[in-house]
């Protein structure tokens, strides 16, 4: 009798785990250190890190999901911002919920 292999469990992850993974990214890192100068729009960061607005809008809902960034709506524009950021000589600072943080040379 063969015997049924069962469904593999989907593996969850921790919403810290989320953080740190939605940073690790090289788009994404680009787009942490664009949106440290302040908020912009999806054109905006696509502008600045030289790739097409979709792809900088699928980074975005990783972060977004990830809690990472945040946004306002202001008309037809998204503008987005970093959660829990400060900047101080030359190093950007991220701390999540759970007080992890990362700290990311802004040059």
């Amino acid at each position: 009798m063969a015997k049924k292999s069962s469904p593999k469990a989907k593996t969850q992850t921790s919403p810290q785990a989320d953080w740190f993974g939605a940073c690790a990214d090289p788009t994404r890192l680009a787009l942490i250190r664009a949106l440290a100068a302040g908020e912009k729009t999806v054109t905006q960061l696509a502008a600045e890190i030289s790739t097409e607005i979709v792809n900088v809008s699928h980074h975005l809902k990783i972060m977004k999901d990830a809690e990472l960034v945040t946004f306002v709506k202001e008309g037809r524009f998204m503008i987005y911002s970093l959660v829990n950021a400060a900047v101080a000589k030359g190093m950007l600072e991220l701390t999540h919920t759970s007080r992890a943080k990362l700290s990311l040379p802004l040059e």
